[in-house]
């Protein structure tokens, strides 16, 4: 996440998909640069500091989410942080993002040492890049001889505080990888929650992520809303930044303000103006959300693919056809930029059908005529 344009891009993925609460790992943040990331995100949000090459962790709050969300713990090491909100039903909701380590043996003291103080009015979510599965038969591609190290103290973990693999319970036979490196395929990115709110969770699961070789894990939840009166138009504030919307609106106006000594009342043809702006910007919200729609079926293909495969990456690998267009799609709709489908992408003069490091929005993707593109992939 260290660069500009890519950090930039993810953030504005998020807040497109609408999470209310989204947990990254590996962000590889410092104090340094904690208040601009913060700034930049545009909404609360949670950081705890690894250093700009590891660790790492942050919970982001969807902007204008009207929810107490206050910080209850972060660790020193970048792999722990914890943030704690109440519902209007007045239950206590806890969040806790863990990223474990690689090292087998600091992994496994780090399940030892990992503690959820459990009370009986408190749900735990337990979001992670634990570097570990649970079920070596189903959470991995090739079956391992023997667990991996760390596997029981997890367990353990999971079983102590009560928590349920809420994936895996809804999809108990079901092979799906979220992450992938080389011939290496696994399942070790959970959302873990508390035994007793199954019930109340509508589903769980594997979506593409076009900023990371892993996938990404979501749930969704039914809560208590309370009842809410009348709403009222308010503009929306990212239309307007749009190009779509500068070039309508400057062809508006060039024309419309001629008419303004046409008015006794100054007054009047401000009020006008104000309706006339009005109808532009939600004629332009309807056409910017056809446009988030269709990326959003593409993105829905992408999963199903996924889902029927296993992971992102053996998709080109075991000859499973991406069409292009999906992977232009998710890009365009990333970085706002228009890209010609059937393509490849030219990056600092390189052409590079499998990897788009996203570097700089200034850099420029050109068309290689003639060259289908393949599924791309940004790493943090």
């Amino acid at each position: 996440m260290g660069d500009k344009s890519k950090r930039n891009a993810l953030f504005q993925w998020c807040q497109k998909k609408n999470f209310d609460f989204i947990c990254l790992q590996e962000t590889h943040c410092t104090k340094i640069v904690e208040k601009e990331w913060k700034k930049e995100w545009g909404g609360l949000s949670f950081w705890c500091n690894g250093t700009s090459v590891s660790k790492g962790v942050a919970i982001l709050v969807k902007p204008n989410l009207d929810i107490n969300v206050t910080e209850k713990y972060r660790d020193g090491e970048g792999r722990k942080l914890i943030v704690e909100l109440k519902l209007d039903s007045n239950e206590t909701v806890r969040i806790f993002n863990v990223y474990a380590p690689n090292n087998g043996i600091e992994r496994k003291n780090f399940f030892n040492k990992l503690i959820i103080n459990n009370e009986n009015d408190v749900v735990n979510y337990v979001m992670r890049d634990f570097n570990c599965c649970l079920n070596r038969k189903l959470d991995r591609k090739h079956m391992p001889k023997c667990e991996a190290v760390g596997n029981h103290e997890l367990k353990n973990f999971i079983e102590k505080n009560e928590l349920t693999d809420i994936w895996r319970l809804r999809y108990p036979n079901k092979k799906q990888y979220t992450f992938s490196r080389g011939q290496s395929y696994s399942r070790i990115d959970y959302i873990l929650t508390s035994e007793n709110i199954d019930c109340r969770l509508n589903n769980a699961k594997t979506v593409y992520f076009p900023f990371s070789d892993h996938d990404g894990v979501t749930i969704s939840m039914n809560i208590i809303e309370p009842e809410r009166g009348p709403g009222y138009w308010k503009m929306n504030n990212s239309v307007i930044k749009t190009d779509l919307f500068k070039n309508t609106f400057e062809t508006f106006w060039k024309s419309w303000k001629l008419n303004i000594n046409k008015f006794k009342d100054k007054k009047e043809f401000w009020d006008l103006t104000k309706t006339k702006i009005k109808d532009i910007t939600i004629t332009i919200s309807k056409k910017l959300r056809l446009n988030e729609n269709e990326v959003k079926n593409w993105e829905h293909k992408l999963e199903n693919l996924l889902e029927n495969d296993g992971t992102q990456q053996n998709l080109n690998e075991n000859k499973v056809v991406i069409p292009s267009e999906i992977s232009l799609k998710l890009i365009q709709y990333s970085l706002n930029l228009d890209i010609v489908p059937n393509c490849q992408i030219k990056w600092n003069n390189q052409y590079n059908s499998e990897l788009l490091p996203i570097k700089s929005l200034t850099d420029t993707l050109q068309c290689n005529p003639g060259v289908k593109s393949t599924i791309f992939k940004c790493h943090l």
